[in-house]
């Protein structure tokens, strides 16, 4: 014989339901803390790893400068292997710092010194490329990189890697820069290309040294 239901009261139907929106609630403001403390944890490792990344860089600089001050003198007194030892040092352990990026130009210029232009070219085209600071550093990279060339008798890149130096660091040294262009082309029996160089010298840079220098190397092209 079947029993009869037992009959639920409402009270009792409210406790349930009152139980179970509980531990719902409980289990989804678990949830929610643990989404808050990981994303917080996120926040915190973030923080941390750009203050290290800061701190970091601001030691390598400081360190990177002071490798820098002693390479530089070496090469000032006319070193440059020793230099290069002390130069490429740098650069292999500070090269993403502003004093190894410089030390790069300096590399470059000891390399050329000994007359290792292929050395020189690398060196002067990875800084070029890689440095964004003081013009003055990027013009005299573009000039040693065109010199370079003309040291390895490429003399149309020579010629074109002047003419960059001219328009894109347009300084006191454009004019000089210009000049060796136009001896370039003369080397690259490119006459044409080297008379309009030197036109374009006593046109925009009539108060130059070099005006003078121009008009006498062009009246010494062939007509």
């Amino acid at each position: 014989m079947l029993k009869p239901r037992k009959r639920i009261s409402k009270k009792k139907l409210k406790e349930d339901k009152l139980v179970t929106f509980y531990f719902k609630a409980v289990d989804k403001l678990e949830q929610n803390t643990n989404i808050v403390l990981g994303a917080a944890a996120a926040i915190l490792i973030i923080v941390v790893g750009i203050a290290y990344y800061i701190y970091s860089n601001t030691k390598a600089e400081q360190l990177a400068s002071v490798e820098l001050s002693k390479a530089t003198r070496i090469y000032e007194i006319g070193d440059y292997q020793n230099a290069i030892a002390q130069l490429s040092n740098v650069t292999d352990n500070y090269g993403s710092t502003p004093s190894g990026k410089i030390a790069r130009f300096y590399l470059a210029k000891a390399f050329y010194q000994t007359e290792d232009y292929i050395n020189a070219e690398k060196n002067y085209r990875r800084f070029l490329s890689g440095f964004s600071g003081d013009e003055h550093f990027l013009a005299a990279a573009q000039g040693g990189l065109a010199a370079t060339l003309l040291q390895r008798q490429q003399y149309s890149e020579a010629a074109a890697a002047f003419i960059k130096a001219a328009e894109k660091y347009d300084s006191v040294l454009a004019p000089g820069f210009l000049i060796q262009a136009g001896r370039c082309f003369t080397l690259a029996n490119n006459e044409s290309r080297a008379r309009k160089v030197y036109s374009e010298i006593v046109e925009k840079y009539p108060q130059s040294p070099e005006k003078d220098e121009a008009i006498m190397l062009s009246s010494m092209l062939e007509k």
